[in-house]
């Protein structure tokens, strides 16, 4: 792509918004999740990266990455809000911003990365929230300092784009008081859906999907004056497959591959391999979705979970297990089941804790919480969930010789994307779910058992339900059996 716009006197820049582990075997099986699969992530020539939350649970992680950055994207990897402590110092990860002209055009660019205000980060790391940092001198002063140097400005972030999502309308407006005019073009994520605002006449944002499933493409005409939204900027969604990438490339199959391309292919099979990836765990006999079938259906995964797989976490007498349905990262789906499944369906190795409470207070707990808003309780649902847009049905979309995919309808109609699909339906999950496994209703104290990650939640539930837990009282351990073990036991002992 690049070699196409260079033939066509044009610029392209390759822009990743974060979210670099937790969802699959390579990059979660080990220690450290990353490991393995940031070898590969660096074989990339980026132009501007930045980071996601999930690099900035564990301390582990977060230094993994610092030394990657400084290795390999010193100069490219931009986190204006995330700092990393050096040697008892807060340094950005990368750089707060980067100036800097491309190949061909030579048109100037100002870029800027910010995350989304996320609490959870690790005690070696520090997020300040967009709204805080813009204020601060050194952004300020910054702005100032290129006003009338740039041609473009460029946000790379890990915080969506939509519109009911105040952060980076925050930004634009404090970006304007210094650069009315300026072609500004935001890069967003976290949320996991494909998306694509209009910001105002020359600003627009994109969101590329999640789990590396879609490239988000965007063109922009930076030489013309006066035009349109519609006139000046493009946008397309395109499926991350060989089919997409010989089609854009203009490449057939037998031209396609580059060196590198299969130097990286083999280091993605070899890795697989010394991972042991696709060693075979069991057998699953049905497909079992996250929000394709309604939360109550045979086929849904969280039936499977809470009526079945919970029933082994070991442990005795009357109980209530809950987990947060963002726990569970992707579908489980019919045929082979491997190692690497595990860690795609449930790869968080979230402990388990108790409180012991009265019967009648922990059965109210996840009914509490599943009448909460993110506010009150924090992000328990899968992201997606939190910012679904409407699908919209096309004659295209109807047609049932398509494939099951994105129908995607953004600021820009319905258009988007770029390989037709026939529309899935996600049905509403709630924020958790439980296994009851009581014996009776008589009155008395039993195990409330629940992830350690979400004790901050069932705190506030507990508070809610005007029940009080004693000063300093925390949750004891229960059992280190995490969830995708249980997973893997319980479809191992189905299998034949």
């Amino acid at each position: 792509m690049r070699e196409l716009a260079k033939k066509q006197n044009q610029d392209l820049l390759l822009i990743d918004s974060g979210d670099k582990i937790d969802g699959s075997g390579i990059s979660d099986i080990s220690k450290i999740h990353g490991q393995y699969s940031t070898p590969i992530f660096v074989k990339q020539n980026y132009d501007i990266l930045t980071i996601g939350n999930h690099e900035l649970y564990l301390l582990e992680s977060s230094i993994q990455e610092f030394k990657a950055v400084q290795e390999y994207f010193p100069d490219n990897y931009i986190t204006s809000n995330v700092e990393f402590n050096n040697n008892g110092t807060f340094v950005p990860f990368g750089s707060k911003f980067k100036y800097f002209e491309t190949e061909i055009k030579k048109t100037r660019i100002l870029a800027f990365g910010f995350l989304f205000d996320f609490k959870r980060f690790n005690s070696g790391t520090k997020v300040t929230p967009i709204k805080e940092e813009i204020e601060k001198q050194w952004f300020k002063d910054t702005l100032k300092q290129y006003q009338g140097k740039v041609d473009l400005i460029v946000i790379a972030g890990h915080t969506p784009i939509d519109h009911n999502w105040p952060e980076f309308y925050h930004l634009h407006k404090h970006l304007r008081k210094y650069y009315p005019n300026t072609i500004i073009q935001y890069f967003g994520g976290h949320s996991h859906i494909r998306d694509f605002s209009i910001f105002d006449k020359n600003s627009t944002g994109i969101q590329s999907g999640r789990y590396c499933e879609t490239v988000g493409w965007v063109s922009i005409d930076l030489n013309k004056k006066d035009l349109e939204t519609k006139e000046r900027f493009s946008r397309s969604y395109i499926d991350f497959n060989l089919n997409s990438f010989h089609k854009h490339s203009k490449k057939d199959i037998k031209n396609f591959d580059s060196e590198k391309g299969i130097e990286v292919t083999k280091l993605v099979a070899k890795t697989r391999k010394d991972l042991k990836l696709n060693t075979q765990i069991g057998t699953v006999h049905s497909n079992y979705y996250v929000d394709y079938v309604p939360i109550d259906h045979p086929k849904n995964i969280f039936n499977l979970i809470t009526n079945q797989v919970l029933n082994d976490l070991p442990g005795s007498g009357e109980r209530i297990i809950i987990i947060n349905t963002g726990s569970i990262r992707y579908d489980l789906y019919k045929g082979p089941y491997t190692i690497d499944s595990q860690y795609i369906v449930s790869p968080f190795e979230n402990k388990w804790v108790n409180l012991t409470v009265p019967k009648s207070i922990a059965t109210k707990v996840a009914e509490k919480l599943n009448e909460a808003s993110y506010i009150s309780t924090t992000r328990l649902k899968p992201p997606h969930h939190y910012l679904k847009k409407e699908i919209v049905y096309s004659d295209e979309a109807k047609d049932k010789k398509l494939s099951k995919g994105y129908v995607t309808h953004d600021d820009f109609g319905s258009n988007g994307d770029d390989t037709p699909h026939k529309p899935v339906i996600n049905f509403d999950i709630p924020n958790v779910v439980q296994s009851v496994q009581l014996n009776n209703e008589i009155e008395s104290f039993i195990d409330l058992v629940f992830y350690d990650f979400i004790t901050p939640n069932i705190k506030w539930a507990l508070k809610e339900l005007n029940y009080e837990i004693q000063e300093g009282e925390n949750p004891t351990n229960y059992s280190e059996i995490f969830l995708g073990k249980l997973l893997n036991n319980y479809i191992a002992e189905k299998s034949p």
